[in-house]
């Protein structure tokens, strides 16, 4: 009997690895590539990736032949997590909403969180979910949140009087807070997955009034006392403050001048404590630093924004005027000196924040202003932390692992492993090298499936 036994093993061990290397089927394979998986692991060489139903369901560096629909050859390719971009608005006319979404994929970001917004009522946000739910547009996956959350006097209802804003529609007036267990319910009954309070009092000269400390509080909890995250808009530190002392879950924007790691100790040490995300929406420089260096519209990745361009063009003289003023007024600097002496949002500072062990996370306000664009600002927001130090492999992570676990939903997106979507961006250069070569994209991927990019054939 123990004969036969020893003879049957390997004849049983044969026959499973004949399955498994001849019987397997995915719908799409890639081969042989290095992975960035997100985490901030260091880089793995000569991967296979295999993706099911959506799904990736297997990573080895077998070299197997597996029966797929999709084959792709990643030798001397990199592949990192689709990007997300946690702080992206609607800005344009609803027709060009579809196009706005479309030139986020093509720039590898597949996934995007709204926090309100003037072009954002939940009846537009539903449409638009629906639309990339069911594969009707080229889209990233989106999550949002409730409508601005402010009051009457505050930003950005006095500092953007032009907007059409209506009150349950695109703003929420606090007012003396009786309001606030609806403006709650209405978030969750629409699909939000938080609030968004602008507490700041204008981002600019002139100021206005700031939410009161007693009124973040209170909507603070009744938010948490749905499952709702609380999200606020802040521009100096005494609104990081008011932010941090009333529970506020996610900051958006970074405040000038930059947090100083002695003096600010204690409300960074609360940061950290309370695992507050600090969404740093460094690219709203792209105002200032474009148009006082015109020559970058003219780089191939402005190519896709063909229309924005004509318009931006257009009004540029203004703009470079604007620029100047800005620099003056809000940062008190000659604009012959500003890019000598300036140091905003602080780069540096989200390098010494993230090796502190302050969730870092990748965010634009894409859309304002007009060179804040969809898409290409999140790589321009990556370029900002290297310029300040940060590692290229924490980068991805802050773009990606990081974006995720801020919204609640890394067992699904945020990192290349076995069981979650596969969304992820293939690249012809590494870049651990240099953070600008995520622009060398090759092929998207959302959901296993390669998603079409703009050329001069398809543009919309």
């Amino acid at each position: 009997m123990k004969k036969t036994i020893i003879y049957l093993i390997p004849i049983i061990i044969m026959s499973c690895n004949k399955q498994t290397v001849e019987n397997t089927s995915v719908d799409m394979l890639i081969k042989n590539i290095t992975l960035i998986d997100g985490t901030g692991n260091s880089e793995l060489y000569n991967q296979n990736i295999y993706l099911k139903e959506g799904r990736i369901v297997k990573i080895d560096t077998l070299t197997q032949y597996t029966s797929a629909d999709t084959i792709i050859d990643g030798s001397e390719k990199y592949i990192i997590p689709g990007l997300f971009d946690n702080h992206f608005h609607l800005y344009q006319d609803s027709t060009n909403h579809t196009r706005m979404l479309r030139q986020l994929i093509h720039f590898g970001v597949t996934n995007v969180f709204m926090p309100g917004g003037s072009q954002a009522p939940y009846t537009t946000l539903q449409l638009l979910d629906s639309l990339e739910t069911n594969n009707l547009i080229t889209a990233p996956k989106m999550w949002y949140t409730s409508p601005y959350v402010t009051i009457e006097n505050a930003h950005p209802v006095k500092t953007a009087p032009k907007v059409n804003w209506i009150e349950g529609v695109n703003v929420y007036f606090l007012r003396d807070g009786s309001s606030i267990p609806k403006i709650v319910s209405d978030a969750k009954a629409n699909g939000a997955i938080g609030i968004k309070i602008d507490i700041e009092d204008g981002p600019q000269p002139p100021f206005v009034e700031r939410v009161d400390s007693v009124l973040i509080h209170k909507l603070a909890e009744e938010t948490h006392a749905n499952n709702l995250m609380l999200v606020s808009h802040v521009s100096d530190i005494e609104e990081l403050r008011l932010s941090v002392e009333n529970g506020v879950d996610a900051i958006m924007h970074s405040i000038y001048p930059p947090l100083d790691l002695v003096k600010d100790k204690t409300l960074i040490d609360r940061i950290k404590k309370d695992s507050i995300y600090m969404v740093t929406t460094g690219n709203m420089r792209a105002g200032i630093d474009y148009p006082l260096h015109p020559e970058r519209l003219d780089s191939e990745h402005w190519k896709v924004f063909d229309k924005e361009l004509k318009s931006i063009k257009e009004n540029l003289n203004r703009d470079q005027e604007i620029a100047k003023m800005t620099i003056k007024k809000f940062f008190r600097l000659d604009p012959e000196n500003y890019e000598q002496f300036i140091d905003y949002p602080g780069e540096e500072m989200f390098r010494k924040l993230d090796s502190i062990g302050v969730f870092i996370v990748v965010g634009t306000d894409a859309g304002t202003p007009n060179y804040n664009i969809q898409g290409l600002s999140v790589h321009d927001e990556m370029q900002l932390y290297q310029n300040g130090g940060m590692d290229p492999i924490r980068i991805i992570k802050c773009a990606s692992l990081n974006a995720a676990i801020m919204l609640g939903v890394q067992e699904n997106y945020g990192t290349i492993e076995t069981g979650k979507f596969g969304n992820m961006v293939i690249l012809n250069k590494n870049p651990l090298e240099d953070i600008s070569n995520t622009l060398t994209i090759d092929v998207v991927i959302k959901n296993g499936e390669i998603q079409e990019r703009i050329t001069n054939a398809n543009k919309v």
